[in-house]
């Protein structure tokens, strides 16, 4: 009987695979508009995992000793209000920090743009018989008033009519992201208030489904890879709480504009690993071009030494040292996971990095065993 059934998995296989080398453009499209469907669940799942780490975290605090059924109904819903208002309100500060000052500087530059462009123009008046090579290109220079102002009517028709498309378009996207945000969001706070529940189920499924021996492996390599990310997540604030009080300490002992909203924005951008630094030291730098130039070299330079600091020593050290992974595997999973994936292959590249490396060690571990006992 055994034989038999062996035989026919082995032919419903083989079956499969047939049908799917026969059909793969369809079944390639049904994959595609799967994943496009399951997308919103899945990003849910990951705000689910994020905010259960603060809820853990919260219901430490929450009359822990209370046994009021009050008490015990309440911590969840409540512990979960709490995590959500944690992370808007941080959110709201940074942004709150950062979005003033760049709406503030670019209405500088608006300001400011027409004297530098005045400026330039009477230089160039001034001068153009001393520089041959200006004042041959301005000798030359013929403008057809008629041709640009019929061109500007090209361009504003035109024009019209791709900012027309592309707003439905804008639209159309928007909404389309806001209601996948809003799905994946209930879809989290379902999971979060059930978890208990379903995670039950999930253990009578696996003992319906599954050998003791295989369900202990899978349990084993679960358990790693949920160590993996929560140390990872972690050690990553850490690592943005660090880096965005060091850059603040730093911008105030050297006097640069901004330091705190330019702190904030680089502690936050350092969530990507070991590179997120520099993009809000562009975004720094372009707010202190337009109070002084030299400050905004001086503060590239800045950010470049204390980045280095980072990359070498704070990320490898912080995040390496909480999730047991030696800072050159930490460094080389960053480099390798942005490679293959960008900046989601940074993000993940770490945590996965750090499970195979648990495993690993398990398996070395056991394998050596074995060869004792032998």
């Amino acid at each position: 009987m055994k034989f038999n059934r062996q035989i026919v998995s082995y032919m419903v296989l083989a079956a499969v695979l047939v049908l799917c080398i026969l059909y793969f453009g369809q079944m390639a499209a049904f994959a595609k508009n799967l994943g496009h469907i399951m997308r919103p669940l899945f990003f849910g799942c990951v705000i689910a995992y994020i905010l259960n780490l603060l809820m853990r975290f919260l219901e430490r605090f929450y009359f822990p000793n209370s046994t009021h059924k009050l008490a015990a109904k309440t911590r969840k819903p409540v512990c979960l209000l709490l995590s959500i208002l944690l992370i808007l309100l941080i959110l709201f500060t940074v942004f709150n920090l950062v979005i003033p000052q760049i709406i503030n500087t670019f209405s500088a530059i608006a300001a400011v743009l027409p004297a530098y462009t005045e400026r330039i123009n009477g230089w160039l008046a001034a001068n153009r018989d001393q520089i041959p090579i200006v004042a041959k290109h301005i000798s030359e220079i013929n403008i057809n008033w008629e041709n640009i102002v019929k061109r500007i009517a090209t361009y504003t028709t035109q024009g019209v009519s791709s900012i027309l498309n592309s707003s439905v378009s804008i639209i159309s996207l928007l909404t389309t992201g806001i209601f996948n945000l809003f799905v994946a969001l209930t879809f989290a706070i379902y999971l979060l208030l059930g978890k208990d529940r379903l995670l039950q189920q999930a253990r009578q499924l696996q003992r319906a489904l599954m050998k003791e021996d295989t369900a202990a492996r899978l349990n084993t390599v679960l358990t790693i890879t949920n160590e993996s990310f929560f140390h990872f997540i972690v050690g990553q604030c850490t690592e943005a709480l660090v880096i965005g009080s060091l850059c603040t300490l730093g911008m105030w002992i050297f006097r640069f504009p901004y330091a705190t909203a330019i702190g904030a924005f680089v502690g936050v951008t350092s969530f990507i690993p070991i590179f997120g630094a520099y993009l809000g030291a562009g975004v720094g730098a372009f707010l202190i071009l337009i109070i002084d130039p030299l400050k905004s070299l001086l503060f590239l330079l800045f950010i470049v030494v204390l980045q280095q600091l980072e990359g070498n020593l704070i990320y490898p050290k912080i995040v390496g040292s909480s999730m047991g992974l030696p800072g050159i595997w930490v460094f080389a999973a960053v480099i390798i996971g942005g490679g293959l994936g960008g900046i989601l292959g940074m993000l993940l590249g770490v945590p996965v990095a750090a499970t195979a490396y648990k495993l690993l060690q398990i398996y070395v571990k056991n394998r050596l065993k074995g060869e004792a006992v032998e």
